[in-house]
């Protein structure tokens, strides 16, 4: 008795053809996975700030409704907001950060990831925060602001007139090109659109991270996400702009 089988192999143009709607569907869902995963990242990110807010009215409560300083220097030893002036960073260093079980990285921003900028000054082994604190307000001392000659006080929560507007931190970061080498930083200030006696900021450390925008804590407690409102992007290769056209109401009160 003879069997016959019949075997029907796929041809060249199927194939193709296969190979051609596989790639189809790659490039409709490859950009769809990562819009999605940079969604969740942002919202890990106002967690991040949404927590910073409960260490703010923390730190607030115990020191008469004052926010806290940039940075503290004596002879002995430099901190920052973060923790100390030291690679590794300490953060048992800083009063703020002791509202905040000392855990450095809830200064940390998952879509800036260590390893994808070049550190702030000399925090070679550990980062310090991807958030930029908004001194130029709530610590006007370290820009020199002054009145009357009088260097300008600490910010009390008392003081601001939009605390829902405000921002305490925001998504940060900066970028220059020594030697015409472009080089991107982390931002640990949140600096504002106008300098006053400086003049127009020529720079910005606002970080449009997220799909075009950008996540600040506001001075109520309530984190958000911000567009440019109006505002400059100065630097569309790093991202980097301003919410707004003014100082007011985001970055100052005055």
């Amino acid at each position: 008795m003879r069997h016959s089988l019949s075997q029907r192999a796929f041809t060249l143009i199927e194939i193709l053809v296969v190979i051609s709607i596989i790639t189809l569907l790659m490039s409709i869902l490859v950009p769809s996975l990562s819009t999605a995963n940079e969604q969740a990242r942002s919202v890990k990110c106002l967690t991040n700030l949404h927590n910073l807010g409960l260490a703010m009215f923390s730190y607030q409560s115990d020191n008469d409704g004052y926010f806290w300083a940039y940075s503290n220097h004596t002879a002995a030893l430099r901190t920052y907001f973060w923790g100390s002036d030291a690679d590794p960073v300490d953060p048992h260093r800083s009063a703020f950060m002791a509202h905040s079980d000392h855990t450095l990285a809830a200064l940390w921003c998952p879509s800036l990831p260590w390893g994808t900028y070049v550190p702030q000054g000399m925090y070679v082994n550990e980062p310090t925060t991807t958030y930029g604190y908004n001194a130029w307000c709530l610590d006007p001392r370290i820009w020199g602001r002054s009145v009357d000659g009088a260097p300008m006080p600490r910010k009390r929560a008392s003081d601001l007139v939009n605390p829902s507007e405000l921002f305490v931190f925001g998504d940060s970061g900066m970028a220059w090109a020594p030697a015409g080498v472009s080089i991107f930083q982390n931002s640990t200030s949140l600096d504002p659109p106008d300098l006053g006696a400086w003049g127009p900021s020529t720079t910005a450390t606002t970080h449009f991270r997220h799909l075009g925008r950008t996540n600040a804590l506001c001075a109520d407690g309530h984190a958000d996400s911000f567009n440019l409102e109006g505002g400059q992007m100065l630097d569309p290769q790093n991202h980097l702009g301003f919410v707004g056209t003014d100082n007011v109401p985001h970055y100052d009160q005055e």
